[in-house]
């Protein structure tokens, strides 16, 4: 796949504009919504593979690591960088005449799906790991990779006051901790 497959593809169709003005994220709802009401055939998992492997040929697969491009479609000029923050794929496009757009394809890899939470000792509630959030919202900022959350996890379990901690990887406990004391109770 080239560059020019992602302005031909068209793919400010496909996402739903955001808060921010120039914005777009690409959602699987919204995409599949889209594409039923105007009679188009989208296999959103074959999509974001696509996307995927176009990343990679483009050498953007790690944290941080961005590329650009450029090219020609329908007589207009346009130009590029792509980059990948965590799970998310930022694409900015500027064509020529147009102006710049930019795209945001969340949870384009899973690698960054783990999250360490623990129960906090006096009130029970359940937080995230480094960031304490103890809100949904909050909690998805301290997703991480799996190395980083077992040491995370291990780290949580040393602490003498925390009685139990959990490790997920997506929305599934992979390991739970419970202190000695907690168990006696």
């Amino acid at each position: 796949m080239t560059e020019a497959f992602l302005f031909p593809l068209r793919l400010h169709l496909l996402c739903a504009p955001s808060h921010r003005r120039g914005e777009y994220l690409l959602e699987r709802k919204f995409a599949q919504a889209f594409a039923a009401s105007n009679g188009i055939p989208l296999d959103f998992d074959a999509l974001m593979a696509t996307l995927r492997e176009w990343c990679a040929s483009q050498g953007v697969v790690r944290n941080g690591q961005t590329a650009s491009f450029s090219g020609k479609s329908a007589d207009k000029k346009y130009s590029g960088t792509a980059t990948r923050f965590r799970d998310e794929l930022s694409i900015l496009i500027h064509v020529d005449g147009e102006g710049g757009k930019r795209f945001r394809i969340l949870g384009l890899w899973n690698d960054f799906s783990w999250l360490v939470l623990y129960q906090e000792p006096l009130l029970g509630e359940w937080r995230s790991w480094p960031g304490a959030a103890k809100d949904p919202e909050g909690m998805e900022k301290d997703r991480t990779d799996e190395r980083s959350a077992r040491e995370g996890f291990e780290w949580v379990c040393r602490r003498r006051i925390i009685s139990r901690a959990r490790l997920l990887r997506g929305e599934e406990v992979t390991t739970e901790y419970y202190s000695p004391s907690y168990r006696k109770r």
